[in-house]
């Protein structure tokens, strides 16, 4: 039995178990400040052994390893690179499920798996080829949870973006009608779903706790990354600094946003045609000739007429 058969089966073993804590969608209670308090408050028992073997062999077992892993990890990196990990985090929307030391647990378990695979391929024999192959595997294991929480961030944007409109016109509706700022402001954040109305939704919850209007919006932009949002952003601080009526800005504003809106569109419309080459030429073509030409082929290999 070769060296290939031994190190498959260890990276099955090492992969499943950390790849359940890494990769779970939902949020764990090791992850979540005040865990063990809201467990030991609904547990029937107050007894920690009965509480402690309610939770899930994963919760119980791998949690607590990949956190004093994270743990040690987080004493190594750099403030940057940690400050740099909660953006992400925070731009991307997963702050109730994730942690920074989470996120550390999660490139270090696919930086494992990653590392497993590389040596499968090293195992083949030290040439350059397996070197590179290997090394292109590792890091593209270790900055996987990175690329993903990147992608997941660009399609908040996007929804901030598309969303952004018709929330404008519904707080200018309110401001007109008579409300408040901050009353149409709360109104919006109560009616509608998605990451937008949270975002008001957590910009109101900072107002509550004595935090100033720019201040709060200035958290929404290091909270999101869309353009048009810091765009709105800027506009409504200028405005209310210098005593603009905020109804006029608003509705400014909304044509403005649904204006790129809709320019927006037009150009993913437009680049459609552009898109279409690659499977037309890879795809649909090739099947087009084998389908039209194909029996004429057979006839003239068989020396027969067309």
């Amino acid at each position: 039995m070769g060296i290939e058969i031994y190190l498959a089966a260890a990276a099955c073993m090492v992969a499943l178990p950390l790849l359940a804590y890494a990769a779970g969608a939902g949020e764990r209670l090791s992850d979540t400040p005040g865990a063990s308090y809201n467990t030991l408050k609904q547990a029937p028992s107050t007894n920690l052994r009965d509480v402690r073997l309610q939770q899930g062999a994963t919760d119980r077992v791998v949690a607590p390893i990949m956190n004093a892993l994270a743990g040690r990890v987080r004493r190594f990196t750099p403030m940057g690179a940690l400050d740099e990990m909660e953006r992400k985090i925070a731009v991307a929307g997963a702050t109730a499920s994730w942690t920074v030391e989470r996120l550390l647990a999660t490139k270090l378990a696919f930086g494992c798996v990653g590392a497993l695979v590389g040596a499968y391929f090293l195992s083949g024999g030290l040439t350059l080829k397996n070197i590179i192959i290997a090394g292109l595997v590792t890091a593209g294991a270790y900055i996987f949870p990175d690329m993903s929480l990147d992608r997941r961030a660009k399609d908040r944007a996007n929804l901030i973006e598309r969303e952004l409109p018709d929330i404008l016109d519904q707080m200018t509706i309110g401001v007109e009608a008579g409300l408040g700022f901050d009353a149409a402001l709360s109104r919006v954040a109560q009616e509608n779903k998605g990451p937008l109305a949270e975002e008001f939704g957590r910009m109101m919850q900072d107002r509550q706790l004595g935090m100033s209007r720019e201040e709060a919006f200035n958290r929404i932009v290091h909270r999101t990354d869309s353009g048009d949002l810091k765009h709105f952003v800027l506009a409504l601080t200028q405005a209310d600094k210098h005593g603009m009526p905020l109804a006029t800005v608003l509705r400014v504003q909304a044509d403005e946003m649904r204006q790129k809106r809709r320019v927006r569109a037009e150009e993913k419309a437009l680049s459609l045609p552009v898109k279409l080459i690659v499977p037309l030429v890879l795809c649909i073509l090739p099947s087009l000739f084998i389908v039209i030409l194909g029996p004429a082929a057979f006839r003239l290999s068989e020396g027969g007429a067309v």
